[in-house]
């Protein structure tokens, strides 16, 4: 009985040995390989793949190496495939409607799936082995795939192909690939979200080629509220593309070997900022330097007419703009060191900017506010002074009737214009611009061209008398008609109610086109004289004759009275420098509504419709607003019907 006994414990002894040696515990030792009569390599079967999904009725049989292991979660109802164990050339996902597939198919473990009654297809660039549905490759039944599955005997050790991210391609997909001196984009972060089943992406950035890649992490994943480690080193995944960006998806944390130090900036190159510009190409562009800047900030958020999350900087080279990826806590004045490797570059409306990650940004002291330099108007539309701190004197704001908010325009000599404009969110935007001139500082922006970004009212010091807009008089020209009608029926009516004969040459009429200004204007110089109490008529030529009859001038295409409701038209007078400046004006020159403003309240306004200058106005006046306020100057027009040219030579 002894002697029974102790054969039964020797025998369990052995067999628990023996699977603890082989780490297999549910799974029995295969027997004897069967031999396949049609054996084709993934290789071989993903070339009859023409772009639509395969269903095989015959015996072909392929085989492949598991390089998934869905124990920890991260992978579900599928096994991931390589055609060798080392070195592959091609991976495939077999999907299986079974879960803890690890125990039966466990990793190096080569496998052989016979294809017959089964289908290979395509779901974006990741071939697929599994059942023809109409539109897809669906699961292998859970009580069927064992016919289609054989384990092999042999289980060979894995190697993960060594690569970079610059030189993925999509034959790396669904294979074991290794990549090193990669770090975590975000300190501090667990692999998922601990409190959602959702897929996380994780971003690691890459210390070679300072390009990122994404990790995703199933929110069934049973590591998900591990602490991703705060440092550099390689990764062992089995890679996947997700539209344009490649994914790693690891089997379990032993994946990531992050052991070396946080940071990829021990031999950082200073570069100047003017250096940094330079690599932009055109396009967006990822700076492969390993290089870094030190900037001052010149943008003040705390007056909010800039976000948290964008900035200007500058050093003694230049300026740029900087968006962050996150809301930062940076003042006007601080100086800040960066590190550039990876970061991207590309433009925004024009405006150049360089998109900067927190974890980029090595050190934050204070610094020293760059001095403004001092350019004129001329100089900063020329847009050679981008993201740079300026000073520009002689200049004010064209219409002195507006708040700071929005779109207002400063000028120097009441024809050129530099835009400017103000977030509702702005602590000034409520404020009256200045109603006299003198200094500006600011910071040249763009917004497809020159603008200026106005940081608060601090920096605008205005204490010279106004020379510009409403200089108009009573005792002056003004249009008295606007007619903008079908086909080539428009015209403009000018009328002198000065008590006086006025000499039309000191006379011009200016048309903008489209929100162009007035840089580009078409210029049309006045002749003759006006007597006083009547008008003077300007059309098209190709208009009908009941204006063309009535008009004392008629103009060939093309001319400022060529004009669409979008097109602002203006009526100017040489003062005594010589100088034409506006008098009177219909429009705004520096913004396009797309087809047309509204006037008293009638939108659309200044298309297909006849407007009158109400009996009540006695002089022009030069603050066109379109929001028709009251004391505005498109609240005084009758707006009246299209082809209505009833009122023509008449005041």
């Amino acid at each position: 009985m002894k002697k029974i006994l102790t054969q039964i414990i020797l025998l369990f002894s052995s067999i628990f040995f023996s699977c603890e040696q082989n780490e297999d515990f549910s799974t029995p030792i295969t027997g004897v390989d069967k031999e396949y009569s049609n054996l084709k390599s993934l290789n071989e079967i993903s070339k009859l793949f023409k772009g639509d999904a395969i269903k095989f009725d015959n015996d072909i049989t392929t085989y492949g190496y598991v390089i998934s292991n869905d124990r920890d979660g991260n992978f579900f109802k599928k096994i991931i495939i390589q055609d060798k164990p080392e070195n592959p050339t091609i991976g495939v996902e077999v999907r299986i409607d079974d879960t803890n597939l690890n125990t039966k198919y466990n990793l190096g473990r080569k496998v052989y799936i016979k294809l017959n009654g089964l289908a290979l297809g395509k779901h974006l660039t990741t071939f697929q082995i599994g059942i023809k549905g109409r539109n897809s490759i669906n699961r292998i039944g859970l009580h069927e795939y064992s016919n289609f599955i054989d384990r092999s005997s042999e289980i060979a050790e894995l190697t993960p192909t060594i690569v970079t991210i610059d030189n993925l391609t999509d034959n790396h997909i669904n294979t074991l690939i290794k990549i090193n001196q990669l770090q975590p984009e975000i300190k501090d972060q667990t692999y998922g979200n601990p409190t959602s089943t959702d897929t996380e992406n994780r971003f690691f950035n890459n210390c070679e080629t300072f390009e990122t890649i994404i990790m995703k992490t199933s929110g069934f994943a049973n590591f998900k509220t591990v602490l991703i480690p705060n440092k550099n080193g390689s990764i062992t995944a089995v890679l996947n593309k997700l539209e344009n960006d490649y994914t790693l998806s690891i089997r379990d944390t032993k994946d990531v070997h992050l052991t070396e130090e946080y940071g990829c900036n021990s031999t950082l190159i200073e570069k100047n900022l003017v250096d940094i510009r330079s690599l932009f190409t055109g396009n967006e562009t990822r700076i492969s330097e390993n290089s870094k800047i030190k900037v001052v900030i010149t943008s003040d958020f705390i007056h909010k007419n800039i976000t948290n999350k964008k900035a200007f900087a500058q050093d003694l080279t230049a300026g740029i703009a900087i968006k962050f990826n996150t809301t930062y806590d940076l003042n006007l004045g601080d100086e800040i060191e960066i590190a550039v490797g990876g970061l991207k570059l590309n433009k925004h409306e024009g405006l150049l900017q360089l998109n900067l990650k927190s974890s980029n940004i090595i050190s934050i002291r204070k610094g020293v506010i760059p001095t403004p330099e001092k350019i004129t108007i001329e100089q900063a539309l020329t847009g050679n002074y981008e993201s740079k701190l300026v000073e520009i004197h002689k200049i004010q704001f064209k219409n002195i009737t507006k708040t700071y908010v929005g779109l207002n325009t400063l000028t120097s000599n009441c024809i050129n214009s530099l835009p400017s404009y103000v977030n509702t969110d702005a602590t000034f935007a409520t404020n009256f611009v200045s109603t006299k001139k003198g200094k500006i500082i600011g910071i040249m922006s763009n917004f497809n061209g020159p603008r200026i970004h106005l940081r608060n009212v601090t920096d605008i010091n205005f204490t010279e008398n106004y020379d510009c807009g409403t200089n108009s008089t009573d005792n002056d020209l003004f249009f008295s008609e606007y007619v903008e009608g079908s086909s080539n029926n428009k015209y403009i009516e000018i009328y002198n109610g000065t008590g006086n004969t006025i000499n039309l040459s000191n006379y011009q009429i200016w048309g903008s086109s489209n929100g162009g200004g007035w840089k580009t204007a078409r210029e049309l110089q006045l002749s003759g004289s006006l007597m006083t109490g009547k008008v003077y008529v300007i059309s098209t030529n190709k208009s009908i004759s009941e204006i063309t009859d009535n008009s004392d001038l008629s103009l060939p295409y093309e001319s400022p009275v060529h004009h669409n409701g979008n097109d602002a038209i203006a009526l100017t007078k040489r003062n005594n420098k010589g100088i034409f400046k506006i008098i009177d004006l219909i429009g705004d020159p520096d913004n396009n509504p797309g087809i047309a403003w509204s006037v008293a309240g009638i939108t659309k306004g200044t298309k297909d419709h006849t407007l009158i200058r109400k009996t009540t106005i006695t002089k022009g006046n030069t603050n066109w607003d379109s929001s028709a306020g009251t004391n505005t100057l498109n609240s005084e027009w009758e707006v009246k019907d299209k082809d209505d040219f009833t009122s023509i030579g008449k005041r």
